[in-house]
């Protein structure tokens, strides 16, 4: 299990019509093959912040790419997007930087949509797993933050509540 390719693109995005901002959208390949075609994950930059293809293409991508498949699996045999993050991460000093945080965000984005995706379960109920160990329902009347806090069994951090049950409620009271 291995990531085969990654391709990144600049898209034009912005809330203002007197700017040229653009954002980095992802494609991260893995030789993973299901119903005909390789398990792709995507993934996007943040909007309000230039793309970030220098970054992607220079540093972060080459490192996926010549990473061996047993540094980023996991026990199951799948990615493991902290290994993942690991090995984009090597090499980079402590500390955030703004451009650097939006690159490798858009990439794990993409990583944890394809490692779903090879589990055969919805992105919530994957990332749900590797927060709490087990894969549960999605109620059918939450959305999914609050099926991420349900699933979770914590409290939205705005309202400390005593149950998830009544965070959502005060959640839904916010809208």
């Amino acid at each position: 299990m291995k990531i085969v390719g990654i391709r990144d693109r600049l898209i034009p995005i912005s809330r203002y019509e007197d700017t040229d901002l653009t954002t980095s959208v992802v494609a991260v390949e893995t030789d993973i093959i299901r119903g005909g075609r390789p398990v792709t994950g995507y993934g996007y930059a943040s909007v309000g912040r230039f793309g970030q293809s220098g970054l992607i293409r220079e540093r972060f991508a080459p490192r996926l790419l010549k990473a061996r498949p047993d540094m980023m699996v996991g026990d199951d045999g799948n990615l493991d997007p902290f290994a993942t993050w690991k090995i984009m991460m090597a090499g980079e000093k402590a500390g955030g930087h703004g451009e650097r945080c939006v690159a490798v965000g858009a990439l794990d984005m993409a990583i944890w949509d394809a490692a779903s995706k090879i589990a055969g379960v919805p992105l919530f109920q994957y990332i749900a797993n590797a927060s709490v160990g087990t894969f549960l329902p999605r109620p059918a009347s939450v959305s999914m933050l609050q099926a991420a806090i349900f699933t979770q069994g914590t409290t939205y951090p705005d309202y400390p509540m005593k149950s998830a049950a009544s965070s959502i409620s005060a959640i839904n009271r916010s809208r």
